[in-house]
C-alpha cells in the first residue's frame, strides 16, 4: 500500500483534497505533461484529478475509520494507467519496508491496486507495492479464484515522506483487457496495510469473509477515449552451461565436462479486444529452483506446483472448475507433463474475449529431443547438429542415452459467462506420441542391454491420450451459494503390443492400472463430479460433493488425476466468524464424513471417513488449529498393484495441531505435530506413527531473510505388499521407513531489482519390512485375518536407503525493466547405493553421501524485454 505526505506535493497539489465517502467512485484523467516515477507525486499532471480518500478499516476493526490517512489519484494516457497513493503516517519512523525479490515481499507496508478493466465482475487484475518498492501481482477470476502465477511487466516507485510514504505506479494498458467502448467505468480498489498495526483499510467496504469480492469493488469513472493498445513484446535468450557430471550416473568417478549453449526466444503480442498471443521457442528453465524431494510410499502421484515462467503467467482460463482450495478430481490440464521426460522445442498459447460474453484459449507444445545413442561407458565427446534439438548445441555425450519420444501436447478452453454468477464452459486435450507406434520388436528388446540401440524404445512406454470435459459454474448474485461440476471423457493412446509367449498371437497395445484395469488403445473413460454449498455469509456454511471416476477414465497424459476406479460422497459444515468475538479475530469449525467406493462391479469400500477440526487467530495476531479424524475398515486395489486383487485396511485415528507466530516479527516460527495409531485387526496388532515439521524465518536486516524448514516422519505400516513368492499367494510386510527434510533458503536483496538467492535440501530416509506375512487371495480380496506367517526374503530384495543434497544458488538481475541477467549455481549429490550385501544404514544422517555422485552445473542466462 502507498503512503504519501502533503508536504512535498506542488503548489497546485495542495488544493483541498476532496474527500469521498467509502464506496464513492474515484475519478480519473487523461495525462498532460511528464510524469516521473520517484513515489513522490510532485508533478503537475497529478493535480488534475482529485484525491481520494475515503478508506475504511476492514481489519481488525471492521468498519472502523482508519488510523491513518491515505490519498489516491489515477491517471491515464493512451498506453498506461498512473495511480498514485500518499499513505500519510503520524510515526513515518514506525513504516516497515523490509525488501524481499519479486512477487515475495515479506509482511510489510504496503498498498494494492485491483483492477476490473472489463467491467464486468468476472475477472480482476493486482498490482502489489511494498514501502521498500517490492512489485507483486496476481490474478483474480471467478470471484472465489486467484493465482499469484500471472505476471506483467509494469513500473513503480515508492519514497519516504516527512510524514508516511508514496507510492507511484505506472501500469501498461496492454497488460489489461478492456472494451473499446468511448466511455468506460472499471472496477477499481486500493487496500492499504499498516504492518506494525496489522491494520487494512480499503477504499470499499468489503466484508471479512464474504464472497464476490470482485463485484463488490468501487468503481473508476472518468475513462474516456481509449482504445485497446496493440503490443508487442519480445525476448530473446541465450544461456551458456558448464556441467561437471559422472560419467556414468551411478558411478562417482570419473566426471566429464560439458560445455553447453542454447538459445530461445519468448514472445507476446497483445492483438486487441483482450487477445494475447504468446510463445516460446527453446525454452530454458535453468534458473527455476529444483522441486522439494518428497518420500512418497503411498500408491498415489504427488502433485508439484508449476514454477517455469511460461506456463505460470496467463493460465487461469485452463484452470479447472474446483471449489476455492480444493483441487479439481478431474484436472485436464497439468503443465508439468510438459517437458517431464523430454526438452520443449516450442510452445504457444493465445487467450482472448472474442465477445463481452465469450472467452477461449489454446495452448500447443511440441517436446523432442535427440539421445547419444552410445552406452554412457563410452563417452562420444564431439559436437553434432541434430535436429531434433536445433537450438542447443554441446556434446554428444551429454545427451541421454536413448532418445525421448516426441509428443504434441495439446489444450483448448471455451468459456461462456452470460453473467458474472453464471460460467459453461469446455476442454479439450490431447497429448499425441509422435513419430513410429511401438511394435512388438521393440516391445521385446532387452532394456538392460549395454548397447542403448538393443534396449527398448521409449516410444514404447510413453503415454498419450484424449480427453474432453464439459463444466458449469453458478453462484448467487452476492457469490455465497454456489452449484459447480464437470462431466469428463477420455481415450487411450499408445501403449506397448505383448504376447503371452514366443509365438504367441499378438495383444493390443495396452497398459495395466495400478487397481489392475486394463487400458487398451482406444479404450474409452468417463466422470464427472458435482459440488452445492454456501461459502459466503456466517456462521453456518455448508458443502456437499459428489465424484465419479469409471475405471478407464484416464486423464493424466496431460492432466492430473490422483485415482479412478472410484465414486466419492463427501459432506461438511462449517460454523465461521470472520469477525472474531473474545480473544479471537476469527475463528471456525469444521466437521465433515466422506466415503470412497469402487465403480468397477464390486462397490468396495475404499474410504469409510469422519473428520473435526477447527482453527482461529487470537487477538495477539498468532495462529492455532488443531485436526482429528478417524477411518474406519476399508480395501486398498492399488496396494497389490496392476493385479485387481484387494487388501483390506486397518482403521486407524489421525490428529495434527499447529500454531503460528506473528508474521510481522523479525522472528517467525511455525510448528505443527501429528499422530495416528492403526488398530489391531486379526493377527496384527495395533501400530503407532507419528510426524512433526517447523518453519522458522529470521530477518536480521531489512535486506536479509534466512527460512528454515524441518520435516520428519517416523512412518510405520503394517501389511504391506512385497511380492508373489507362488502364484496367487501374496507377501506382505511391516515396514517401518523414517525420513528426515532439512532446506535451508537464504535471500540477499541489494535491490528490488538484485536479489541473490541460496537454496539447499539434505534429505534422508530408509525403510525395513519386518515381520512378514502371507495370504492367497479369495474373490480377488486379501483379509487381513487370512494372513500367517511368511519366510523372509533377502533384504536387499525390499529394503531401501535414499540421501540427497541439492543446492541451488541464483543471482537474479533486471537490469533494465524486463530484462534480466541469472547468474545460477546447482548441485545434486546422491548418496552412494546400498550394496544390499551390507547391513541396511539405519541412520538419518548423511550417510555415503560425499563419497557419492554429484552433478555440478554453473550457468549463465541472459535475457533482453523490447516492445512497441
Amino acid at each position: 500500500m502507498l503512503r504519501r505526505s502533503l508536504a512535498l506535493l506542488s503548489v497546485a497539489f495542495s488544493l483541498p483534497a476532496l474527500a469521498a465517502a467509502p464506496g464513492e467512485p474515484l475519478t480519473a484523467a487523461r495525462r498532460t505533461g511528464d510524469i516521473v516515477l520517484d513515489g513522490r507525486l510532485e508533478d503537475p499532471a497529478w493535480d488534475l484529478t482529485p484525491a481520494f480518500d475515503g478508506f475504511v478499516q476492514v481489519f481488525p476493526a471492521q468498519g472502523a475509520p482508519p488510523s491513518e490517512r491515505t490519498e489516491v489519484r489515477v491517471l491515464f494516457d493512451d498506453r498506461a494507467l498512473y495511480v498514485g497513493i500518499v499513505a500519510h503516517d503520524r510515526s513515518p519512523g514506525e513504516v516497515r519496508r523490509p525488501l524481499g525479490r519479486r512477487d515475495r515481499a515479506p509482511y510489510s507496508d504496503a498498498v494494492t491496486v485491483v483492477i476490473d478493466s472489463m467491467g464486468d465482475h468476472r475477472a480482476a487484475y493486482v498490482f502489489e507495492l511494498n514501502a521498500a518498492g517490492v512489485q507483486t501481482d496476481a490474478l483474480l477470476f471467478e470471484d472465489d479464484s486467484s493465482t499469484g502465477d500471472w505476471d506483467a511487466v509494469w513500473e513503480a516507485a515508492t519514497a519516504a515522506l516527512p510524514d508516511g510514504w508514496g507510492a507511484e505506479l505506472r501500469i501498461p494498458l496492454a497488460a489489461l483487457r478492456f472494451s473499446n467502448a468511448p466511455v468506460q467505468t472499471w472496477g477499481f480498489g486500493v487496500k492499504r496495510v499498516i504492518a506494525r498495526r496489522h491494520e487494512e483499510v480499503l477504499s470499499v467496504l468489503i466484508p471479512r469473509g464474504t464472497r464476490g469480492q470482485i463485484a463488490r469493488l468501487g468503481s473508476l469513472v472518468g475513462l474516456e477515449g481509449l482504445r485497446p493498445v496493440q503490443e508487442l513484446e519480445v525476448a530473446p535468450y541465450t544461456a551458456a552451461r558448464l556441467a561437471f557430471r559422472p560419467r556414468v550416473s551411478d558411478v562417482p568417478r570419473p566426471r566429464d565436462v560439458d560445455p553447453v549453449g542454447d538459445v530461445g526466444l519468448d514472445v507476446r503480442a497483445s492483438l486487441g479486444r483482450a487477445v494475447s498471443l504468446q510463445g516460446t521457442l527453446n525454452p530454458d528453465f535453468g534458473q527455476v529452483e529444483a522441486d522439494e524431494i518428497i518420500q512418497n510410499l503411498s500408491t498415489f502421484e504427488i502433485f508439484f506446483p508449476e514454477k517455469r515462467p511460461f506456463f505460470t503467467q496467463g493460465m487461469d482460463l485452463f484452470q479447472p472448475v474446483a471449489i476455492p482450495n480444493r483441487r479439481s478430481p478431474q484436472q485436464l490440464f497439468y503443465s508439468r507433463r510438459i517437458g517431464l521426460d523430454a526438452p520443449i522445442l516450442g510452445a504457444a498459447k493465445l487467450t482472448g474475449k472474442p465477445s463481452d460474453t465469450l472467452q477461449v484459449g489454446f495452448a500447443d507444445a511440441l517436446v523432442t529431443g535427440a539421445g547419444a545413442g552410445l552406452p554412457e561407458a563410452t563417452p562420444d565427446r564431439s559436437f553434432r547438429f541434430d535436429a531434433a534439438q536445433p537450438l542447443h548445441f554441446g556434446p554428444r555425450a551429454a545427451l541421454p542415452e536413448l532418445a525421448p519420444a516426441p509428443r504434441n501436447f495439446l489444450a483448448g478452453v471455451a468459456r461462456y459467462q452470460p453473467a458474472p454468477s453464471r460460467s459453461f464452459g469446455a476442454t479439450f486435450t490431447s497429448a499425441l506420441p509422435l513419430g513410429p507406434a511401438c511394435s512388438i520388436e521393440d516391445a521385446e528388446k532387452d532394456d538392460e542391454a549395454d548397447d542403448p540401440r538393443l534396449r527398448r524404445p521409449a516410444r514404447c512406454d510413453v503415454l498419450g491420450g484424449n480427453a474432453a470435459a464439459l463444466d458449469w459454474n453458478l453462484r448467487s448474485r452476492d457469490g455465497a451459494w454456489f452449484l459447480l461440476g464437470q462431466v469428463t471423457g477420455s481415450q487411450a493412446l499408445g501403449g506397448a503390443p505383448t504376447r503371452a509367449a514366443p509365438g504367441a498371437p499378438i495383444s493390443p497395445r495396452s497398459r495395466t492400472l495400478a487397481d489392475g484395469t486394463v487400458l487398451e488403445e482406444g479404450d474409452l473413460g468417463y466422470g464427472a463430479h458435482a459440488a452445492v454449498g454456501r461459502v459466503g455469509g456466517e456462521p453456518w456454511r455448508f458443502e456437499v460433493h459428489w465424484e465419479y471416476e469409471s475405471p478407464r477414465l484416464e486423464l493424466n497424459a496431460l492432466g492430473y488425476q490422483r485415482t479412478q476406479n472410484e465414486q466419492l460422497g463427501r459432506a461438511l459444515v462449517r460454523y465461521v466468524r470472520p469477525t472474531g468475538g473474545g480473544p479471537f479475530h476469527s475463528y471456525a469449525l469444521v466437521t465433515g464424513v466422506e466415503g470412497h467406493r469402487t465403480t468397477d462391479g464390486r462397490g468396495l469400500a475404499r474410504t469409510k471417513q469422519v473428520w473435526i477440526g477447527g482453527e482461529a487467530q487470537l487477538r495477539t495476531y498468532q495462529w492455532v488449529g488443531c485436526t482429528a479424524l478417524a477411518e474406519d475398515r476399508s480395501w486398498d486395489v492399488r496396494e497389490i498393484s496392476e493385479t485387481g486383487v484387494a487388501l483390506e485396511k486397518a482403521p486407524f485415528t489421525y490428529a495434527e495441531c499447529y500454531a503460528a507466530l506473528d508474521p510481522s516479527r523479525p522472528v517467525y516460527l511455525e510448528v505443527a505435530a501429528g499422530s495416528g495409531r492403526t488398530a489391531a485387526v486379526g493377527p496384527l496388532g495395533a501400530l503407532g506413527y507419528w510426524g512433526t515439521k517447523g518453519m522458522l524465518v529470521v530477518r536480521p536486516h531489512a535486506r536479509l531473510e534466512s527460512r528454515l524448514d524441518v520435516h520428519y516422519e517416523a512412518s510405520r505400516w503394517r501389511a504391506r505388499y512385497v511380492d508373489e513368492p507362488t502364484p496367487g499367494v501374496y507377501r506382505f510386510g511391516d515396514l517401518g521407513a523414517p525420513s528426515l527434510s532439512v532446506t535451508v533458503r537464504q535471500q540477499l536483496v541489494v535491490t528490488p531489482r538484485l536479489t541473490l538467492q541460496g537454496y539447499a535440501q539434505l534429505f534422508a530416509s530408509y525403510g525395513e519390512f519386518r515381520g512378514f506375512r502371507q495370504a492367497a487371495a479369495r474373490d480377488r480380496k486379501v483379509t487381513l485375518a487370512s494372513l500367517s506367517p511368511a519366510e523372509a526374503p533377502p533384504p536387499s530384495e525390499n529394503d531401501f536407503r535414499e540421501g540427497a543434497l541439492n543446492l541451488n544458488a541464483v543471482l537474479r538481475w533486471e537490469y533494465r525493466l524486463g530484462s534480466t541477467l541469472y547468474l545460477v549455481y546447482t548441485r545434486a549429490q546422491r548418496e552412494l547405493e546400498w550394496d544390499g550385501a551390507s547391513a541396511l544404514p539405519v541412520t538419518l544422517g548423511p550417510h555415503a553421501l560425499g563419497a557419492g555422485p554429484a552433478t555440478d552445473t554453473f550457468l549463465v542466462k541472459w535475457t533482453y524485454y523490447w516492445t512497441r
